[in-house]
């Protein structure tokens, strides 16, 4: 097998960005990808990235430094970041928007894709022909004189007197061992095993309905462990918005029930109590958040006056995705739904899972498991808010307080708690070099994107684009540190 300066296991957003970056200096690289795709959910999922002071920010007069992306990243965490390596991610922003342009994957400046953020300075920068620019960034790295093998997985990371010399891999099913000096671990996490993923997880992991990377089953923590580094420092999941789970291929087909969960109604959490202010829907990791810490699952609340209603009229309520697919359509914002002729079959369908619906609240109470008394006293509370116009118990916006549930049938829609995937895991520094428990650097290797630890705390960041930026920019900033490593 040829020999490589460096072996990047996993060819999504960060290690793509480690392989061109260390190609670009000079280095042979290799670049695995388990699948036979490369692009990971950087490519697939991820529509953009964030980017502080980059070019096509100052042009448009959007006054964002550095200085205050630091800050307010260090905030939301409350300084348990790796504060160096926040620096260098957000440092690195800018003129890695530039270099994904020359080097093929163009993007455009666009207003946050969320309602609610729109008073925050811009930060996304939002893909230009997605597919096409990744291919054409693969293409710019092949030039450069890396290699890209499929099919390929990443097993052992081989070591000699404290130094790599190899890399164990699986390819077309036979096991052989790539000579090299460096290996970066880029496979994105270990969302994609179960088994695992119900160690951190504190609620069935059958609630947690999973977008992320089905193949990132955890083999570069697991080689991370097995060469002295830390696998599970911080593993945090990316909580992001809220599934109504149907068993349907595309569940987006049950478009009235997808929208239904996009809107601040009544919720309510296993106990039959409502448990947070409703119109956390509009911000998707606050509204991850809440979905996780309620116990992996609630239930949105309708009476049948609210079905009719919204069966046959136009709310003047903007759906939470509703931004985020005007932008990518490029087509301007409606601020309103409906109406939904399909709802009433769409729920009958769906009766008894993810949707329930009962006569009576005490009906519905025994379909859902809660009490008897708690639902029926917590839809009594509500409603008496509802007649006022306020909501004094968690300060949901009074335009939202608009439909009592007084009329059965009474219907219940479950949703599911949604993670974009896994980050953390690998304990690294700023140069995404992984460390030992006592922190010494472990030389020749490094974790990179969902692999790595150190710059989010406990859930996926507000900042929109900053998960995805965290990506291109660490596998960035590794495989340029790599690329000088294996020249000394």
């Amino acid at each position: 097998m040829k020999q490589f300066d460096i072996v990047i296991v996993g060819a999504g957003a960060s290690g793509i960005s480690a392989g061109l970056a260390a190609a670009q200096k000079g280095a042979k690289v290799a670049l695995l990808e388990k699948g036979d795709k490369f692009g990971g959910a950087g490519m697939f999922g991820a529509q953009g990235l964030f980017a502080a002071e980059s070019q096509v920010q100052k042009a448009a007069g959007v006054n964002y430094s550095v200085k205050d992306a630091y800050q307010e990243i260090i905030n939301y965490t409350h300084h348990s970041s790796n504060a160096r390596m926040t620096k260098a991610i957000v440092e690195k922003s800018a003129s890695t928007i530039a270099w994904m342009k020359e080097n093929g994957l163009d993007t455009e400046l666009v207003t946050n894709t969320q309602e609610v953020h729109q008073d925050h300075p811009r930060t996304y920068h939002q893909f230009i022909d997605k597919f096409n620019g990744f291919k054409r960034i693969v293409n710019n790295f092949e030039k450069a004189g890396g290699v890209l093998m499929t099919q390929t997985t990443g097993k052992k990371i081989i070591q000699e007197n404290g130094k790599v010399t190899g890399l164990e891999v699986i390819k077309d099913g036979q096991q052989e061992v790539i000579p090299t000096k460096t290996v970066i671990l880029a496979d994105g996490g270990f969302a994609g095993d179960k088994e695992e993923v119900n160690k951190y997880l504190p609620f069935d992991v059958q609630d947690l309905y999973s977008m992320g990377e089905r193949k990132a089953t955890g083999d570069g923590l697991r080689m991370l462990k097995e060469a002295g580094g830390v696998n599970n420092y911080k593993r945090i999941f990316e909580n992001h918005a809220a599934s109504v789970v149907t068993g349907d291929k595309n569940p987006w087909n049950n478009g009235s029930i997808m929208t239904i969960a996009t809107l601040p109604l009544f919720w309510i959490d296993q106990e039959g109590k409502r448990f947070t202010n409703e119109d956390v829907v509009y911000d998707f990791a606050l509204w991850g958040d809440t979905t996780y810490n309620a116990g992996g699952h609630y239930y949105i609340l309708l009476d049948q006056n609210l079905v009719d209603y919204l069966t046959k009229n136009e709310l003047n309520w903007t759906g939470s995705f509703e931004r985020t697919g005007a932008l990518l359509a490029h087509k301007p914002m409606a601020y309103k739904v409906g109406p939904m002729p399909n709802l009433p079959e769409e729920l009958n369908r769906l009766t008894n899972g993810p949707v329930w619906k009962a006569d009576t609240l005490e009906d519905l109470s025994k379909q859902i498991n809660v009490s008897q008394d708690t639902l029926v006293n917590t839809v009594t509370d509500y409603n008496e808010l509802v007649k006022k116009g306020e909501d004094t118990e968690f300060y949901k916006d009074s335009k939202f307080m608009k439909f009592p549930l007084e009329k059965g049938p009474f219907y219940a829609i479950k949703a599911n708690s949604t993670t974009l995937g896994t980050v953390g895991g690998g304990l690294v520094n700023e140069n995404f070099e992984a460390l030992t428990k006592d922190k010494k650097v472990i030389p020749g290797v490094y974790a990179v994107g969902n692999d790595a630890s150190g710059m989010f705390d406990s859930s996926y960041p507000t900042i929109e684009g900053l998960s995805n930026a965290f990506a291109w920019n660490s596998g960035r900033i590794a495989g340029e540190h790599a690329a000088d490593f294996v020249r000394k």
